[in-house]
């Protein structure tokens, strides 16, 4: 997976993963905290977390699981 990858997630409908860590821990320091309920057992090693913006706005992040 890659920044600009776009996935499929059942909360956020199909979200652009801006930024890729290394691990979940990584992810959560940098405020990618919010659950996608991304199918993680079918997803090839990776998690997907959110992270607001403003109100209306949100970016994505991937994290190898």
């Amino acid at each position: 997976m890659k920044a600009g990858d776009r996935v499929r997630t059942p909360r956020f409908c199909t979200v652009t993963i801006s930024e890729v860590f290394e691990t979940k821990k990584q992810a959560n320091i940098a405020g990618y905290t919010e659950p996608t309920y991304y199918d993680y057992e079918n997803a090839n090693g990776w998690g997907i977390a959110g992270k607001a913006l403003d109100i209306y706005h949100m970016v994505f992040a991937a994290y190898k699981i």
